[in-house]
């Protein structure tokens, strides 16, 4: 059977160090938080093993290290997370109602970091968008477990939690101001989501 999957969740970086002036050693601060959204799209040969691909989006991280803008100029900095992974699932389990598994994923990893322009009454002269984005890339691995929830023929309600690593380049990319970008190095990442599930006989 072919399954589409669509989640929502939690993701936690309890270990990340979010920086904005890196190289000089100061405003950093320690983890990060964010919503997430979930989808993957899994087939399913027997009933015992699945492979697939999807991706996640952090779309709304909590924590923002302090920064020191040029004079005059002020922004606005945001930042945004990417997976986009293959996996494989291992199904130990296939009852009536419920079936349980475990997995491995990999895949790339994305950190995008923004830095916009705010004032528009400002009397400085930009030449150019008034944004810019640095993006640092990477390698995840992770491993997932789940449960899914036979709701009717074709749907089915899941949990699922994750525990992976982001190995991300270990010096910071700028921009042309000499922003940074907010993460660097290796970072563990835990998520915990529900989803919901469509499935199609193949």
């Amino acid at each position: 059977m072919g399954i589409a999957e669509l989640g929502v969740g939690w993701l936690t970086l309890p270990g990340a160090s979010v920086c904005a002036e890196r190289s000089s050693g100061q405003g950093c601060k320690n983890g990060d938080t964010s919503f997430e959204l979930d989808v993957w799209q899994i087939y399913r040969g027997n009933r015992r093993f699945a492979f697939g691909a999807g991706a996640m989006l952090g779309l709304i991280p909590t924590t923002d290290a302090p920064r020191h803008d040029p004079d005059e100029i002020v922004r606005d900095h945001s930042r945004s997370y990417l997976t986009i992974e293959g996996t494989i699932r291992h199904y130990p389990y296939v009852g009536e109602g419920i079936e349980l598994w475990w997995g491995i994923s990999g895949g790339l990893a994305v950190v995008n970091d923004r830095f916009v322009v705010t004032d528009k009454n400002s009397d400085l002269a930009l030449v150019g968008p008034r944004g810019s984005n640095i993006r640092t890339e990477g390698a995840t691995i992770g491993v997932l477990a789940g449960a899914a929830f036979y709701l009717a023929d074709h749907w089915s309600l899941g949990t699922t939690f994750r525990y992976a690593n982001w190995f991300l380049p270990k010096t910071a990319a700028t921009d042309p101001f000499l922003d940074e970008a907010s993460l660097t190095g290796r970072n563990t990442i835990f998520s915990l989501g529900i989803s919901i599930a469509y499935r199609i006989p193949l």
